[in-house]
């Protein structure tokens, strides 16, 4: 539908348990009832070599540094990088669950340094648009209970939780990511989320 000058690389970012993957998911489907080329892609993506070592680390089976921790995680980015540029070539939006903004909120919450975290991802596509879901720490580790959870990622605790929350509030203001209330309902937030991609589709 769109000229490949306008494909959209969109980004849905929020906490763990936030509704990502479902948001991504809606969106995707509703962009193509209404006709748009569209496609999903999640990060990390635990099919790869790298992938399966974070998956590891964040089941808590391997220990690593936290610096080399984040470094996989930019490592699994730019294993997909020709991946998400052949489908910027090929669809109008493209969306991404998760991307560097995760690495960068999660690791300066983590006590590291914004501008080292920058540099591992600097030269990667750069997204049009980036929407956060926000919820509370609250919210999140409830429902992480509420879906009876297997393991608890290393990243999750409630102070880090409530960190990563805040900071996602703090790098929406700076750098004009959209921010949507995640604590509602799927339908709601979708609604949202599908009317902020429309409308951004049109004055693309």
């Amino acid at each position: 539908m769109l000229g490949e000058e306008s494909n959209l690389l969109l980004v849905i970012e929020g906490p763990d348990k936030a509704g990502k993957s479902t948001q991504a998911r809606m969106l995707n489907d509703a962009l193509t009832r209404v006709g748009y080329r569209s496609a999903v892609m999640s990060f990390p993506d635990y099919s790869t070599p790298i992938g399966k070592e974070i998956e590891a680390f964040l089941r808590g089976e391997r220990d690593y540094p936290l610096q080399v921790k984040h470094m996989l995680l930019s490592a699994n980015r730019w294993e997909k990088k020709d991946e998400v540029e052949r489908l910027l070539a090929s669809k109008d939006v493209v969306i991404l669950n998760r991307y560097y903004q995760s690495n960068i909120v999660y690791g300066i919450a983590n006590g590291l340094d914004m501008q080292w975290l920058e540099m591992l991802d600097r030269c990667l596509p750069r997204e049009d648009l980036v929407i956060v879901l926000h919820i509370t720490a609250e919210i999140a580790l409830e429902r992480a209970r509420l879906l009876n959870s297997m393991h608890r990622d290393v990243f999750e605790s409630v102070e880090l939780l409530k960190r990563v929350s805040l900071l996602y509030l703090e790098l929406a203001e700076r750098y004009g990511w959209v921010v949507v209330d995640g604590s509602r309902s799927k339908e709601e937030v979708h609604r949202d989320v599908l009317s902020i991609v429309l409308k951004h589709l049109k004055t693309a």
